[in-house]
């Protein structure tokens, strides 16, 4: 009687067991932990401080190529670059320069496109670091960048018309003082230490000239102020280098 009951607790304990086992849900695979999204700071912390500026290219040219452009062509750069023949690179802010002709000549449309950098010959130096400009009628301006003026204006080869009723001398010589004193307002106070010379040529062209006595170099000018102008009153050279003396 007592192995019975004993055998009765013995299987009904393996049973319990064998229950509990089939009951208990399967345990799951663990899953891999999802990586953390990084945050703005984050990435902008991998990042450089600033962005390097974007490299901005300005053309450059020589003389030769120039040369072989039209006047729309180069008007059509606001700044360039010059690649002189010994090699030195020179970029020339061409609006700016521009800007200041068309004021020198009281002429805002007119059409200019530089040509080169080269020695003004008429300097007291002679050799005066000049840009050239020319305009449609071939008239060539020479701006001085320490100066920020023109300095010369040749007529070259353009042909020279005079036209409208002939002025008198005294009128034309208070042209050119006009001129002048409005490109150079320190002129008044230099003109008592100057000579004067007025001088004609044919075809009606008059020239006033002012220059500083006894400063003539061996290779330049002396400090000087020119215009040359038609009997009718037109302007067609100028040569103006007395801010030397200022």
């Amino acid at each position: 009687m007592s192995i019975h009951r004993g055998w009765s607790r013995w299987v009904l304990t393996i049973t319990l067991l064998t229950l509990a086992a089939c009951t208990s849900p399967a345990r799951q695979p663990s899953a891999p932990m999802p990586s953390p999204v990084p945050t703005q700071a984050a990435v902008a912390a991998t990042l450089p401080a600033t962005l390097p500026p974007q490299a901005t290219l300005t053309p450059c040219f020589t003389r030769a190529q120039l040369a072989a452009m039209s006047l729309p062509e180069i008007a059509a750069e606001p700044t360039l670059c010059f690649d002189s023949e010994d090699g030195v690179q020179t970029e020339i802010a061409q609006t700016e320069a521009v800007d200041t002709i068309r004021a020198f000549l009281q002429d805002p449309t007119r059409l200019l496109g530089f040509r080169e950098v080269t020695f003004m010959g008429n300097s007291p130096s002679g050799v005066l670091r000049v840009a050239r400009f020319e305009d449609e009628r071939g008239i060539s301006y020479l701006v001085a960048a320490v100066a920020e003026k023109v300095v010369e204006m040749d007529p070259g080869a353009s042909q020279l018309q005079v036209s409208g009723p002939t002025l008198s001398q005294d009128e034309l010589q208070a042209m050119a003082e006009a001129l002048i004193r409005r490109e150079l307002p320190a002129f008044d106070d230099l003109r008592d230490h100057l000579t004067f010379q007025a001088g004609a040529k044919a075809g009606g062209l008059n020239f006033f000239r002012w220059e500083q006595p006894g400063a003539a170099t061996v290779s330049g000018m002396p400090p000087l102020a020119q215009v040359g102008i038609t009997a009718s009153g037109e302007v067609f050279s100028y040569i103006n280098t007395l801010y030397f003396l200022q």
